[in-house]
C-alpha cells in the first residue's frame, strides 16, 4: 500500500513516499515560508507531491496524510488559524489537495501525527498510553490512549504548548502570554538565550552570540555544555524545568504518566531532560510520581511523516 505523509512545520515541510506507512521509498523537504500568504506554504507543499509522485504512478497512491500545526476538522479536512501559521485561517487544505492530485486526502494535527508514528514505529510500540510531545517551532501534543489518538470532543485536543505556565509571561503568537510555547519554541527559547550568552564573555558561544546569532539553535546549546559550558548547561536545564511544569499538570490531569519527547529542542540532550525530571517530579502528584517515564522520542524528524502516512491505512 503506497501512501504519503507530510509534516507541515512552521520552518520547513517534510515528505516522504511510503510502503504501508512504514517504510520511507522516497523523500523530500522544502521551506515552508510560512511568513508568506497561505497559496505560498500549498505550492510548496504541491511541489513536494509532484516530486514524490515522479518514483510511482499516482494511480498507485492510496491517499495523502497530512500532519498540520493547529485546530483541524478530521471530518471536513479544514485547518483552523494555525498560530505558526500566520497567513492562514480556516482553510479547506484537504479538498485543496485532493482536487489537485486527485487523490484522496487526510488530515490530522502534526503533533497527532508525529505521536501516531511513534505508537507504530518507535518508542511507544509497546506503551498503550503516552502523551508524544513535538517541541519545534511550536509545542504540540499526541495524546495516545489505547494505542489510538485522543482527539476530544471537537477534535481540537492536545494543544499542550499553550498551557498557561505563567500569566505575567512573554507573548505567544496565540495570542496569549505565558504559555509553555513562548518558553520552549525554539525561536521563543533562542531569543532569550541570546543576551545570556552574549553576556558571558567566557562562553564557548559567547563569539557566535555577538556576531552571528541566527546561526545558533538548541543543538549548539547542547554540544556547549558537554563541553563544559555553564551557560548553556543553565539555558537548557532552564527550558526543561519550564516544560516539566506543564507536563505535571498533563499528568495529574490525564492520569498518564509516560511523555515521549521529540522535535529539534529534543536533541539538546541531558541538561534538558534532567530540568523535566526534576521539574515533573516536584510538582507531579504522589500517586504518580514513581510511574512518570520521560523518554526521547525514536524515530527523529520521520515521526510526523510516518504518522501522517499512517492516516490513510
Amino acid at each position: 500500500m503506497i501512501t504519503i505523509g507530510i509534516d507541515i512545520g512552521g520552518s520547513s515541510i517534510k515528505a516522504a513516499l511510503t510502503d504501508a506507512g512504514q517504510r520511507i521509498v522516497a523523500r523530500t523537504r522544502r521551506p515552508t515560508m510560512a511568513e508568506y500568504e497561505r497559496e505560498r506554504t500549498i505550492s510548496q507543499i504541491d511541489e513536494c507531491i509532484g516530486e514524490l509522485l515522479a518514483h510511482v504512478e499516482a494511480r498507485d497512491v492510496e491517499g495523502i496524510g497530512v500532519g498540520v500545526p493547529g485546530a483541524i476538522d478530521l471530518e471536513n479536512g479544514v485547518v483552523y488559524y494555525p498560530p505558526n501559521l500566520p497567513g492562514w485561517g480556516e482553510v479547506p487544505l484537504a479538498d485543496i489537495l485532493s482536487r489537485k492530485w486527485d487523490i484522496p486526502v487526510r488530515l490530522d494535527n502534526d503533533a497527532n501525527c508525529a505521536a501516531l508514528g511513534e505508537a507504530h514505529f518507535g518508542a511507544g510500540r509497546q506503551r498503550e498510553h503516552f502523551v508524544g510531545l513535538t517541541l519545534g517551532t511550536g509545542v504540540g501534543a499526541g495524546i495516545i490512549i489505547g494505542g489510538r489518538i485522543y482527539h476530544g470532543q471537537r477534535g481540537f485536543a492536545g494543544e499542550f504548548g499553550h498551557i498557561t505556565i505563567n500569566s505575567d509571561g512573554p507573548l505567544c503568537n496565540c495570542g496569549n502570554h505565558g504559555c509553555v510555547e513562548a518558553y520552549v519554541g525554539i525561536h521563543y527559547m533562542m531569543r532569550e538565550a541570546i543576551p545570556l550568552l552574549r553576556a558571558d564573555m567566557n562562553g564557548l558561544l559567547y563569539q557566535r552570540a555577538i556576531a552571528n546569532p541566527e546561526s545558533l539553535m538548541p543543538v549548539d546549546l547542547s554540544e556547549a555544555a558537554q563541553q563544559g559550558d555553564t551557560t548553556s548547561r543553565d539555558i537548557l536545564r532552564d527550558t526543561g524545568k519550564r516544560l516539566g511544569i506543564a507536563i505535571a499538570s498533563a499528568a495529574n490531569l490525564l492520569d498518564i504518566t509516560t511523555f515521549l519527547i521529540g522535535g529539534g529542542i529534543a536533541a539538546a540532550g541531558d541538561p534538558l531532560f534532567e530540568g523535566i525530571i526534576e521539574s515533573a517530579i516536584a510538582r507531579v502528584l504522589k500517586v504518580h510520581r514513581d510511574s512518570l517515564t520521560i523518554l526521547p522520542a525514536e524515530l527523529g524528524n520521520d515521526a510526523g511523516m510516518l504518522g501522517a502516512a499512517s492516516l490513510m491505512l
